[in-house]
């Protein structure tokens, strides 16, 4: 996955987006006799800074976080689903092979590859590691990335099975020197929780393109994955001999996914589901 691959969109710095830049500083630094360069220069700098630790640490870390955000370099999470059932063995082989099988037939995803990630909390006595499997679909034409994560636990004889459907954007350009020009009147708003590890700067520079096509294929890749993996899950389940009757009534709904944003109620079989495509792309545009 490369953040900086906009594919087809040519991904620049506006001329509008500069003029209106140098308009606002050269005001303030004409009223202020001159002083304005001193919070513009250091806020910049050290948003400059943040930003391009960012974007280093995501490209060479991808797989380590600090308390929260553990897929944040894949993107935003637009589709979460759980699914709790009991069962006296573990099967997560049988349904970690069945989806692997499910998605190389129907969709362009290859394989699912485990993928570590480590949580590096300074307060724990340890860093905690644990396994997911992951699974990469085709870019769309405009930079969208499109990443499965799937894993399992279990709670005694109570098993969770769960998948993530995440969409990440491109390291846009023109959101970069908004981020940086801007400095001396947002840092003060983001570097608390930006210490606090409960917020990036990488999410507010990544954007998922805004259009009507790139709208079109990203509804189409997340609902196809979805409904791949919740068939597979289903054929997995009936397989063990767990009754899925439930789940076959309430596949029209758990599929629902709403491109426009909001939540949807996937009842008590299929929990946690929460579809943010359209916030993902909203706050690209922000």
């Amino acid at each position: 996955m490369d953040l900086l691959d906009s594919h087809s969109v040519n991904n620049r710095v506006k001329k509008r987006t500069v003029a209106t830049a140098v308009l606002v500083h050269l005001y303030l630094t004409v009223i202020t006799l001159g002083f304005w360069l001193i919070p513009l220069s250091l806020f910049s700098l050290i948003a400059a800074a943040l930003l391009r630790n960012d974007i280093d640490e995501a490209i060479s870390s991808a797989n380590s976080f600090n308390k929260a955000l553990p897929f944040k370099y894949f993107g935003q999470v637009t589709t979460h689903i759980q699914h709790i059932f009991h069962h006296p063995i573990k099967i997560e082989d049988d349904l970690f092979a069945t989806v692997e099988a499910e998605l190389k037939t129907k969709t362009p995803i290859a394989a699912l590859e485990p993928i570590v990630i480590t949580d590096k909390d300074k307060e724990l006595r340890s860093f905690e590691e644990r396994t997911f499997l992951k699974g990469e679909a085709t870019s769309t034409q405009r930079g969208t990335t499109i990443t499965l994560i799937v894993n399992q636990s279990s709670f005694g004889a109570m098993r969770s099975f769960e998948w993530r459907v995440i969409v990440g954007g491109y390291v846009d350009n023109d959101a970069k020197f908004k981020l940086i020009a801007y400095s001396p009147f947002t840092l003060l708003f983001w570097i608390a929780p930006y210490l606090r590890h409960e917020t990036n700067l990488l999410s507010r520079v990544r954007t998922v393109y805004s259009s009507a096509y790139n709208d079109i294929d990203i509804s189409t890749l997340v609902r196809s994955i979805s409904e791949t993996v919740f068939d597979a899950m289903v054929v997995a389940l009936e397989k063990n001999g767990i009754d899925t009757s439930d789940l076959k009534a309430q596949k029209l709904q758990s599929m629902n996914i709403n491109i426009s944003g909001g939540k949807v109620n996937m009842g008590n079989v299929v929990q946690g589901a929460m579809n943010k495509i359209g916030a993902a792309v909203k706050g690209a545009k922000a």
